[in-house]
């Protein structure tokens, strides 16, 4: 029988093969990569709570707190407040953290494009056909 626990890695290791040798441009290094994967997080996201944000990158809370807590000083991001439960926090991106987030997405997607071009056009349809897949549960799982 298959297991979700080894599949899984398969996951991560696609991620490695994109991002190993991806380092943020120096004009974009107001943010270090973890700060950068909260930005891009957000981004990406529909109003995923901190709590989400943080295991979705593999982060605990404390070292979480702090990066976003610098994003927060540098005017990239904003916490906000769930009107419906005062205990739920969200992360909203600033139009200068937007403005940021756009930068660092261009710049990774150049260096991506070195990637892309390793593979066929039915290898690049079969990635992307995976990666929906794969958004799709996670959004599943998220929501209940």
């Amino acid at each position: 029988m298959r297991k979700i626990s080894t599949e899984l890695n398969h996951a991560d290791l696609i991620k490695y093969a994109f991002f190993k040798d991806y380092h943020l441009p120096k004009e974009l290094s107001i943010v270090n990569l973890t700060q950068e994967r909260i930005l891009m997080t957000i981004k990406n996201s529909v109003n995923l709570s901190m709590v989400s944000i943080s295991r979705s990158i593999g982060l605990e809370k404390g070292p979480f707190s702090q990066s976003v807590d610098k994003l927060v000083d540098l005017g990239l991001v904003e916490r906000v407040r769930s009107e419906s439960d005062r205990r739920l926090i969200r992360l909203h991106l600033t139009d200068k953290g937007v403005d940021l987030a756009n930068q660092v997405e261009e710049s990774m997607e150049q260096h991506f494009a070195l990637k892309r071009d390793l593979l066929t056009a039915e290898e690049l349809d079969e990635l992307f056909t995976a990666l929906t897949s794969l958004n799709k549960i996670a959004q599943i799982i998220i929501s209940k």
